[in-house]
């Protein structure tokens, strides 16, 4: 999307978003914090034992035993890291799939489908579908962000967070000029006895001139990072032009 114009392929397509998800996630984790009263600050405890131990999750190298996180940390892990666990915990403690899906309907966007949790997916791969979304829909909701990031502490929290993503720096943001910067999540699915996966990138591109682009780049079973970034150099060309 630039200047409200939208082009693409498959853009109105339902794709597995994988850990795209953590994104509307953390929407939706901004609003209940806010109606809840609770602060970024503020702590759960956790126990590792009751963590999943064999899947994406940075956190666990973190601690032993139990300890405290707050939400802000585990917002930090779950969409700058893309941890699951940390994923899983905000699931756990703020709202179901069926409560984040509501609230992407309240704001407007009924092609964004949240029904599994990471450990759900985790359990049974072939569920990963039923989170899902359009390209064109992933591309609506980063613009609403944007539009919305300085509403509130939380969704200036969300965006420093997604501004600092360490995960796919081979993907969209390979595409992008030096001088641009990105505000995006990526997911990635489980890879096939063949070798390929699921691989997805979606964000805002901050242009040096003050101009902004939205790419929701959604891919199945793909061989490699390179894709999404070729991809994306296919878009920004159009768009650019």
């Amino acid at each position: 999307m630039r200047n409200d114009s939208i082009v693409g392929i498959n853009e109105d397509k339902p794709f597995a978003m994988h850990s795209v998800m953590k994104f509307p996630q953390a929407l939706y984790v901004a609003n209940y914090l806010s109606r809840k009263g609770l602060d970024l600050d503020d702590t759960i405890v956790v126990d590792k034992a009751e963590l999943m131990q064999d899947t994406w999750s940075p956190m666990l190298k973190r601690f032993e035993g139990k300890t405290a996180f707050s939400y802000g940390e585990l917002l930090e892990l779950s969409l700058g890291q893309s941890d699951n666990n940390a994923s899983e915990l905000l699931f756990k403690f703020c709202g179901k799939p069926k409560a984040v899906e509501k609230y992407m309907r309240k704001l407007g966007f009924h092609d964004i489908h949240v029904r599994m949790t990471e450990e759900q997916m985790h359990k049974n791969p072939a569920k990963a579908i039923e989170n899902s979304s359009t390209p064109t829909e992933m591309v609506r909701l980063f613009e609403w962000f944007y539009h919305h990031k300085d509403d509130n502490r939380y969704l200036t929290f969300i965006w420093k967070a997604m501004a600092d993503c360490s995960t796919g720096q081979k993907r969209i943001p390979a595409a992008i000029s030096a001088d641009a910067r990105i505000v995006h999540k990526t997911g990635t699915g489980f890879p096939s006895p063949e070798g390929v996966q699921d691989m997805n990138d979606a964000g805002i591109i901050l242009m040096p001139n003050g101009s902004r682009a939205i790419i929701a780049v959604f891919t199945t079973n793909s061989p490699s990072e390179a894709v999404i970034a070729n991809i994306a150099r296919e878009l920004l060309d159009t768009i650019i032009k």
